[in-house]
């Protein structure tokens, strides 16, 4: 009954609040979503590529708490801009989302990045910066995704990559 009345509260306070939400807004936000229990700083390039960076995550969820968890995450989503998404995709049993912000400063874009699995129960959150190499290679990565699968695959200038997947 606790998690209904967290669930309701949340869905209720985002309705109420701003109608467009930052990226930074909805890390916090999202870190905050029920069963969301790890959260770490990062000083150290993520992979090299996400900068300042902190994820929050869960893994193995149950089908009620990935259903609660994952429902309170698409809301919270639901607040941010669909015009600073530039990769995703959702099929409702796997889903991949990045965002960047519009704007840079000092080179850097914030990013946020979102992969589900229904099937392994995972969710993980990143939030950070990139530049605008990086930015683009996300943008322009091609998204795959069949069934329970989903990867992107983003080839950066200097010859890296960064893969978002669920295989």
């Amino acid at each position: 009954m606790k998690k209904v009345i967290l669930l309701l509260s949340i869905a209720f306070s985002i309705s109420f609040g701003v109608s467009a939400m930052s990226l930074k807004d909805a890390f916090e936000a999202l870190s905050n979503v029920p069963n969301i229990s790890a959260k770490t700083d990062y000083d150290t390039p993520i992979l090299g590529l996400i900068v300042n960076g902190q994820q929050a995550s869960a893994k193995n969820l149950d089908a009620s708490q990935i259903l609660e968890s994952g429902n309170a995450v698409l809301t919270i989503l639901n607040q941010v801009p669909l015009s600073r998404m530039i990769n995703g995709g959702n099929n409702n049993y796997v889903c991949a989302f990045v965002y960047a912000s519009p704007e840079s400063s000092n080179g850097i874009f914030e990013v946020l990045i979102v992969l589900m699995s229904g099937r392994d129960g995972d969710i993980s959150i990143i939030y950070g910066g990139i530049d605008s190499d990086a930015k683009g290679a996300l943008q322009n990565a091609p998204l795959y995704m069949e069934g329970a699968r989903i990867r992107i695959h983003a080839s950066l200038p200097n010859g890296d990559t960064y893969n978002i997947q669920v295989e």
